[in-house]
């Protein structure tokens, strides 16, 4: 009995010391910026846009499109300002966010926080991995709608800052064709 109870303990060690040694030949930690002054921010909807965003973070600069994977974009807030929904992620196995990836010094993030209503409760600023075409995966943190409503019908404007955006990063044609068909079928619907 004893001697059963020794044999499946240095089994158990074996195992778990090969596992470690497996776990270590891959780095799923995720790629941070190389500077403690920046940070990763993946954009996936009016935040595509680099022309609106360096409105409020004037040391934007791009990095790379990436994805984020098992969730998708829904329009889940109402905004007044705006005249209709803007996006949020929520989660969906299988689902890809396409989006990009831009640093930014932590200082204009946190005022771009204000913005975002983030003080409030609005909407909460978290970190997440994407992963850039290249395979990379990257740590970057990204807006989301803390109490999901609705789902509303997209703001025409917004829908535009996100087609700007994605146009401007070349993210995937069927991607951008999905936004315009939505904007053009909103349009529409209106008149």
């Amino acid at each position: 009995m004893i001697k059963n109870i020794i044999n499946s303990i240095f089994i158990s060690l074996i195992l778990l010391f090969t596992l470690n040694a497996h776990a270590q030949q891959f780095n799923s930690g995720g790629k941070n910026p190389t500077s403690d002054e920046v940070i990763y921010h993946f954009g996936y909807g009016s935040n595509m846009d680099e022309d609106y965003m360096r409105q409020f973070t004037p040391s934007l600069k791009f990095v790379t499109t990436a994805q984020l994977p098992n969730f998708e974009i829904q329009f889940r807030k109402y905004s007044t300002d705006l005249e209709g929904g803007i996006s949020s992620i929520i989660p969906k196995p299988g689902g890809l966010v396409q989006g990009v990836i831009y640093t930014i010094l932590k200082s204009e993030m946190e005022a771009l926080d204000i913005l975002e209503d983030v003080p409030l409760g609005i909407y909460s600023r978290e970190t997440f991995k994407v992963i850039a075409k290249d395979g990379t995966w990257y740590n970057a943190d990204l807006y989301r709608v803390t109490n999901p409503k609705g789902p509303f019908t997209p703001s025409v404007k917004y829908l535009g800052l996100m087609i700007g955006g994605a146009k401007m990063h070349n993210i995937n044609k069927p991607w951008i064709d999905y936004l315009e068909n939505l904007r053009k079928n909103i349009i529409e619907n209106q008149h």
